[in-house]
């Protein structure tokens, strides 16, 4: 079976990175427009409730007092309020955004800060894993690097068709993981784990397939 030109696989995963960027955008401008302040509160206090459940009360303590720091890194309501008025005063600013109701706008900037708040939570969250999965990284490195020597001394050659399917999936489940930040949607604790664990398989996966040496 022809090995598949280099050229031809950095193009799927150059398309797939922009496709799934461009879904990014789509999804915040989306959750920004239309989503209601009171579902993404709901889903906020069931993914703090899911915490203190699945993680026990002192690590679920520190995931959400991570979280807390990192929302209170972000401008305050009322600079939003006065950054909002000066934009108003501008008079190429207040052409575009003249006939819009006053209170929508008030609305949608509180369910953007939710919304900034619940990617806190996650991303804190995703921090609190991070040494076991950076542990499993590094094993699933090595084992795709021993595995990838062990092929160079046998006949068994690598697949170029896994190959391709390790670097695509490793690219749409990053893209995953990166959407589920702001998915407005609850999530359990362990779905981001989850996926980033997928990840860890797909990279040795891709290491274990690399091209012969000879």
């Amino acid at each position: 079976m022809p090995d598949p030109e280099p050229g031809d696989a950095r193009s799927l995963v150059g398309t797939g990175g922009i496709a799934v960027l461009l879904l990014l955008l789509v999804g915040l401008i989306g959750i920004a427009w239309w989503v209601p302040t009171g579902w993404l509160e709901q889903v906020g206090t069931l993914e703090r409730a899911w915490s203190r459940q699945a993680l026990g009360e002192r690590s679920a303590v520190a995931v959400l007092d991570l979280a807390r720091r990192w929302v209170a890194m972000q401008p305050d309501q009322k600079d939003a309020s006065i950054a909002g008025q000066s934009m108003r005063a501008d008079p190429q600013v207040s052409v575009l955004i003249d006939g819009v109701d006053p209170d929508w706008l008030v609305e949608r900037s509180k369910a953007v800060r939710l919304l900034v708040e619940l990617a806190c939570l996650r991303a804190a969250l995703l921090t609190a894993w991070a040494p076991a999965l950076g542990l499993l990284l590094v094993a699933g490195v090595l084992e795709g690097h021993w595995r990838w020597r062990i092929r160079q001394l046998g006949f068994d050659y690598p697949s170029p068709v896994a190959r391709q399917a390790s670097q695509t999936g490793l690219t749409l489940v990053v893209g995953l993981l990166l959407l589920v930040l702001l998915l407005p949607l609850p999530l359990h604790p362990f779905v981001i784990p989850l996926l980033t664990l997928i990840a860890v398989r797909l990279i040795g996966t891709g290491i274990t397939h690399l091209p012969k040496q000879l």
